[in-house]
């Protein structure tokens, strides 16, 4: 269902090359008073400090360098942040483990699920209350291992589409099997997006996903003769966009905003009842060589502030029990009254374990054929 655009800070260009240039690292820096209180350190405390980030490409770090790092370096004058995007939260794991003994990052932004194992392999830190305040400040969901990184957003499982190449979306998850897409699929799910759709699937077919899910892999598998591509360059929403593809899976919080910054190229839809809860992590990573600069902007990131922002600008679930959302804006965004209304139950403790199982099976009988 088509949305009415409305403006938007964001710019996100259509242009395969405007997205190619997300990839490079970006920094900020400012020198103007600090904000102090629960959504900033105390001036001159970090003055010369670089705080290292990695997190997610695409419109992600559009929104994140927007909403959270530029605000965060204006509040805390002489800090320099620099982000460097990676491809999904499998790459940021690989990273960490290659770069235990020499940290690389300070903070990463992680799928929740990929996050338990990091933190079962010591990679990140645990956080105290007394040094991120706003720890205090979230909804219970947002604790998602006990002691270490809370999550930063929460998101939805989503349907994408090119309006000018289809018309009708389908209503369910398992109706991307119909031939009327052929040739028009783009299905990137050899990652969270696969175990989600894994977890919607067995929603729809009323069965529990814990007790196996051949059935669910069958479903993708009849979807397959429709996919035109496993890989879509240089992301999913671009080739969307593009009409090189003409629909896809992906997530509800940067299709929203793409859907607004480039109006009428990219439409996105949630299956009725058949949303699916991703949450997204962020982390002090275990070997950081500036831990107190990492627990600032972890509290900011969290923060009423950075939150609002979060939801208002990049359409993400709020964490912060203090932000308030008006109906529009509910109706567009992963939350228990919007989008996650009757969601498909996922446990992604449960799923944690078996996240690199599922993914191998999606890439070895999907992909593979």
């Amino acid at each position: 269902m088509p949305h009415t655009a409305r403006p938007t800070r964001l710019r996100l260009a259509v242009l395969a090359g405007a997205s190619a240039l997300v990839l490079a690292a970006c920094s900020s820096s400012a020198s103007s008073p600090t904000t102090g209180g629960d959504e900033g350190g105390e001036g001159g405390e970090g003055d010369g400090q670089t705080l290292n980030v990695t997190g997610f490409s695409g419109a992600f770090a559009d929104q994140f360098q927007e909403t959270v790092i530029d605000p965060f370096v204006e509040a805390n004058p002489g800090v320099t942040v620099n982000y460097q995007p990676a491809q999904n939260s499998a790459e940021m794991l690989a990273g960490l483990r290659t770069n235990q003994s020499s940290a690389t990052y300070d903070v990463v932004v992680i799928d929740s699920s990929v996050q338990r194992t990091a933190n079962s392999e010591g990679l990140f830190a645990e956080l105290d209350p007394a040094d991120v305040p706003n720890l205090e400040q979230l909804i219970d969901t947002a604790v998602v291992d006990p002691g270490y990184g809370p999550a930063l957003y929460i998101d939805s499982l989503a349907i994408i589409y090119n309006p000018d190449v289809v018309t009708e979306p389908p209503a369910t998850w398992s109706g991307l099997t119909d031939p009327a897409y052929d040739g028009q699929l783009a299905l990137q799910i050899a990652d969270t997006r696969g175990i989600a759709l894994i977890a919607g699937l067995a929603d729809e077919l009323g069965l529990d996903y814990q007790e196996g899910i051949d059935p669910e892999l069958e479903v993708l598998r009849e979807m397959a003769p429709q996919v035109q591509t496993w890989e879509p360059q240089p992301n999913l929403y671009d080739a969307i966009m593009s009409g090189s593809a003409g629909i896809g899976v992906g997530w509800n919080g940067r299709a929203q905003a793409l859907h607004d910054a480039n109006e009428g190229l990219l439409n996105v839809v949630v299956p009725e009842g058949g949303g699916v809860a991703q949450i997204s992590t962020i982390n002090q990573v275990a070997n950081s060589e500036n831990p107190e600069l990492a627990q600032r902007f972890i509290d900011f990131a969290i923060g009423e502030q950075a939150q609002q922002a979060l939801a208002s600008e990049g359409f993400y679930g709020p964490v912060n029990q203090n932000v308030t959302l008006d109906d529009e804006l509910t109706r567009r965004i992963a939350s228990p009254d919007g989008l996650l209304a009757d969601a498909a139950p996922i446990d992604w403790a449960w799923i944690s374990p078996h996240y690199a199982e599922w993914v191998e099976r999606i890439q070895r009988e999907v992909i593979g054929g």
